[in-house]
């Protein structure tokens, strides 16, 4: 990180790195507030527009009979996709897969650590549904971050604001893109950024901070501090479907955008850390909003389409109301990689109903066995794991504004 890389504002803040003698970090100015951002005057129209999105889902999600269920299957995609931006190659069959059947034989094995996200994010959900803004504490922060590190290497310190210098970019400090601030001030900055988690607006305040504002400036402040020693840039996404939940909206998954922005994402960030280009960031930031909301959208239609399609096919084999067939297409859309012990388990049932109601299904064509997984009797939801197979901005919407 040279000095001329940075502003003369940011430069002012660098600190000699101790560790490292010729070497300087930054240690970031406070979080914003709204009306110390310039140029947000200009950005109206991306962070209404994203205000308006979120509005939308939120009127469909009331309306589902079972929301949980589209947060379930969109819970595992945006694991998958954060996971890959820090370059992890298992995809949306594999983590199913394996968490349907505990094994990762024929899998990459980074598939636990894409399940671990999954862990993390839901018990941040949890967290944040019980108790609102005010569950977010640095404790919440190093809780998701030590089970998102769960048996990883204990020397990246899972749960543990780093205690050492580190940087990002190069192997060698002096060849760094960015250097955060040093591990001392790790625990003031993330007080900051834990202020702006539980926003409350002041009464000098002349205007409110917007949600997808918040959200970005806590996005951008997170990533500057880096204060783990790995897992920052997951911790630091899942973080923002919890600022949603927190304020009772349904969370709302932007690696999808982040990943095929990703070279944007990385600029448009470094232009905050470096220089205090904020104006650039939060209009990047309010547009991927945006764009993962219609996702969202399209995937909860989507979803529902599938789950009234089977409920069609099962209430057409004549069975009693009483029958465990029945509650499969549920079942299915929130877990659509089966085994029978897994529905067994899940359904309160018998393993011989389980088994019979799966093989009943794959002869009416709503699932399908792979035969590389020969260890499992796996049974596969082809349709809903195309739909979260789609590339990120290629499902509409159905609604309009």
């Amino acid at each position: 990180m040279r000095k001329t890389d940075l502003s003369p504002e940011r430069r002012a803040l660098l600190v000699p790195v101790a560790s490292h003698p010729g070497a300087y970090a930054l240690v970031p100015p406070l979080t914003p507030r709204v009306d110390r951002l310039t140029g947000l005057q200009g950005l109206h129209g991306e962070v209404s527009r994203a205000h308006t999105a979120l509005a939308n889902l939120q009127t469909l999600a009331h309306g589902l009979p079972n929301p949980d269920l589209v947060t379930r299957t969109a819970d595992r995609r945006e694991a998958v996709r954060s996971s890959q931006i820090e370059g992890t190659n298992s995809g949306i069959d594999e983590l199913l897969t394996y968490e349907a059947t505990g094994s990762d034989e024929g899998l990459p094995p980074d598939v636990r650590v894409t399940l671990n996200y999954v862990t993390a994010l839901e018990y941040g959900l949890q967290r944040v549904r019980e108790r609102g803004v005010a569950a977010f504490t640095n404790d919440l922060v190093k809780e998701l971050h030590a089970r998102l590190m769960s048996g990883g290497d204990n020397s990246w310190a899972p749960g543990e604001y780093r205690d050492k210098q580190n940087w990002i970019g190069s192997l060698k400090i002096d060849q760094a893109r960015f250097v955060p601030p040093p591990a001392g001030n790790v625990p003031d900055c993330m007080d900051d950024v834990i202020s702006m988690l539980r926003y409350a607006p002041a009464e000098e305040d002349q205007i409110e901070m917007p949600i997808v504002v918040r959200m970005a400036v806590v996005h951008a402040q997170f990533e500057t501090i880096h204060p783990f020693f790995d897992g920052n840039g997951r911790v630091g996404r899942i973080i923002l479907p919890l600022m949603l939940a927190a304020e009772g909206y349904p969370p709302v998954y932007l690696s999808g955008y982040l990943k095929d922005n990703q070279r944007e994402y990385y600029d448009t960030l470094a232009g905050v850390q470096l220089k205090g280009k904020w104006a650039e960031w939060i209009r990047f930031f309010a547009i991927g909003v945006d764009t993962a909301v219609q996702e969202s959208i399209g995937t909860a239609l989507g979803l529902g389409a599938i789950l009234r399609k089977w409920q069609d096919i099962v209430g057409g084999l004549g069975l009693r109301r009483q029958s465990v067939l029945h509650k499969f297409p549920e079942l299915m859309l929130g877990t659509p990689v089966l085994t029978a012990h897994k529905a067994k388990n899940a359904l309160g049932i018998s393993f011989p109903s389980a088994s019979a109601a799966l093989a009943m299904l794959e002869e009416k064509g709503v699932l399908f066995q792979r035969e590389k997984h020969r260890r499992y009797r796996t049974f596969y939801a082809r349709e809903v794991i195309e739909l979260l197979n789609r590339p990120a901005g290629t499902a509409g919407s159905g609604m309009k504004e």
